[in-house]
């Protein structure tokens, strides 16, 4: 584990460069940040979101039997669950740090200063009720486009720690420790690119603040390294071998 938590530190660094230069900069959201490409960030944070996260999934889960030439269907099998369930225990962890932590996000905090309303209220109410209260300073707001209002109607949820960096971020290290050693480069910084792209859109829209996307980074980071050094390693490699 150790040989694989040092070759991965190089990675770590990347991936944290944009959140902490967010932090650096005291980073606070309004509406005047977005512009033409905000649209783009939209649809790539959706990626890493319900319900196209599952998309992302097959598609990643196809690239790394391909890569690795898997053909035995008992490995296959066992690669599948292990990506499984190292992909559904970060965002149970997630939620759970979610509630504990109690975080408001940018936006309701923004909303909280433009229109007078506590974020404590706004948390306070059930998730259809937040929602409606969205609709009703929102729906025909001239600085909030219709569709960041809507996604914002989907996530009224707590923000710390960001759910879709910690599904980019997992699978960007469980693809470089599973492709590395094959040299397969070009997938592996595309891959880390599509990571830091979802943690931007993550500030873009509003929905998370730097120690977010920072945290979950670790996060994405520790469990891609467990799963890959006691379930891919022990359960999958040795047998290939």
């Amino acid at each position: 584990m150790f040989v694989n938590f040092r070759k991965s530190l190089l990675i770590l660094i990347i991936l944290l460069i944009t959140p902490l230069i967010f932090l650096t900069i005291n980073w606070r959201w309004q509406p005047e940040l977005l512009n033409n490409y905000s649209y783009y960030f939209y649809w790539l944070t959706e990626t890493a979101g319900s319900p196209w996260s599952i998309i992302t999934c097959i598609f990643f889960s196809l690239i790394m039997v391909l890569c690795l030439k898997i053909r035995s269907k008992n490995l296959l099998i066992k690669l599948i669950l292990i990506l499984a369930v190292a992909i559904v225990a970060g965002q149970i962890i997630k939620s759970g740090i979610k509630n504990l932590m109690a975080e408001p996000r940018p936006y309701v905090l923004w909303m909280a200063d433009k229109y007078q309303i506590n974020d404590k209220y706004f948390y306070s109410l059930p998730r259809m009720e937040r929602q409606a209260l969205l609709q009703v300073y929102l729906q025909s707001s001239s600085e909030v486009p219709n569709w960041l209002y809507q996604h914002w109607q989907k996530e009224t949820g707590y923000s710390f720690p960001s759910g879709h960096t910690l599904f980019a971020v997992t699978w960007a290290f469980i693809a470089f420790f599973l492709l590395s050693f094959r040299r397969f480069y070009l997938i592996i910084g595309l891959i880390i690119a599509w990571a830091i792209l979802v943690q931007v859109s993550r500030f873009t829209l509003g929905m998370h603040h730097p120690i977010d996307v920072i945290c979950s980074t670790f996060i994405g980071w520790l469990i891609a390294l467990f799963t890959y050094s006691f379930g891919i390693e022990r359960y999958v490699f040795k047998n290939k071998q």
